[in-house]
């Protein structure tokens, strides 16, 4: 998914158009015939130029990146979230540590902050200039204007993911749904295919569900499948993906080298299922079979296929729970 705190040139999002970003710094520069034009990224790693205008004079190049202490133009725009406009920085002692004056010798710089649609900082566009600039007002709010081109693009992205996320998400478990799962649960395994890393597998399925609703109604079947959905949710890491793909059925993928990783994990949900049995929840005793296999990086095959050996394991379990409760009421 989208990650907002990681650089753009590094994920993949078809609302965010590199190549109309590209056109807009090479027509401002142009406009402003200016050897240097480009949009920078801030983020809690630093800063990185997204893109740059094409000049060879250039100093700022799509990819260069900043460290988060560096002595730059745009933390300036940043800090006081307001256009920044110097036209003769070399002459300017607070400036001589700049990276941009130092190295490059650049005199001038206009910059305005660019903003996510929730009005958080995404970074600048900025002009820079080797000689010293005069520009006037209307000059200086033209940049606003292509400023506001870039934060478009950011909207229509800010709206894919929202509607994205509408069309992937189960309501009831807040867990993806199976189509938004699959989607996700493939592309891990593609990953861990390249990292030559092993993908675990569990499979869980609510205990004894259709009786609950039978006797208690659906109302309270929705809060137990939301209590093992919160179970998941709880103990898995950041990376994980998990989802509802059935009425009470979850599936969870991992990349892990521990052999231990999956049983340890399955306790802990059983665990924390147990731990969310409070209130109405509580006389119920619910429970959960669960199926897991780690599959070594040269066992690793399309998802669909790796899901169904593991739902198997699930009903060997499910199997074992039931022969021991017939044991016990015995």
């Amino acid at each position: 998914m989208f990650n907002r705190d990681e650089w753009i040139l590094e994920q993949q999002n078809p609302m965010i158009s590199l190549k109309k970003w590209q056109t807009t710094v090479d027509l401002v520069a142009k406009l402003y015939e200016s050897p240097a034009v480009f949009i920078m990224q801030a983020t809690s790693q630093g800063y990185q130029v997204v893109v740059g205008s094409s000049s060879p004079t250039n100093p700022c190049k799509s990819g260069d990146k900043f460290p988060k202490d560096a002595c730059l133009f745009c933390t300036e725009v940043i800090k006081n979230a307001g256009p920044l406009y110097l036209n003769h920085a070399t002459s300017m002692p607070e400036w001589q540590g700049n990276l941009l004056v130092k190295e490059s010798r650049v005199n001038s710089f206009l910059g305005v902050p660019i903003y996510w649609p929730d009005g958080s900082c995404f970074g600048t566009i900025a002009v820079l200039d080797f000689a010293v600039t005069h520009y006037n007002r209307t000059f200086q709010e033209l940049l606003w204007q292509f400023r506001d081109l870039v934060e478009g693009d950011l909207l229509l992205n800010s709206q894919f993911l929202q509607l994205l996320e509408l069309s992937t998400k189960d309501d009831l478990s807040r867990l993806l749904n199976r189509r938004g799962f699959f989607i996700q649960a493939e592309k891990h395994v593609r990953l861990a295919q390249r990292l030559g890393h092993s993908v675990g597998i569990l499979y869980l399925d609510l205990d004894n569900l259709k009786q609950i609703n039978d006797q208690f109604g659906h109302r309270l079947g929705d809060r137990a499948i939301t209590a093992l959905a919160s179970a998941v949710h709880n103990v898995l890491r950041d990376s994980d993906v998990a989802g509802r793909v059935g009425g009470d059925e979850f599936v969870v993928v991992m990349m892990t080298a521990d052999d231990q990783a999956l049983p340890k994990t399955a306790a802990r949900i059983r665990a924390e299922l147990k731990n969310l049995c409070t209130g109405e929840l509580q006389h119920l005793n619910l429970s959960v079979s669960i199926g897991s296999h780690l599959f070594p990086a040269s066992e690793l095959t399309g998802i669909d296929r790796m899901v169904s050996i593991v739902d198997e394991r699930m009903y060997e379990d499910k199997q074992h729970n039931h022969a021991r409760a017939h044991q016990d009421a015995g």
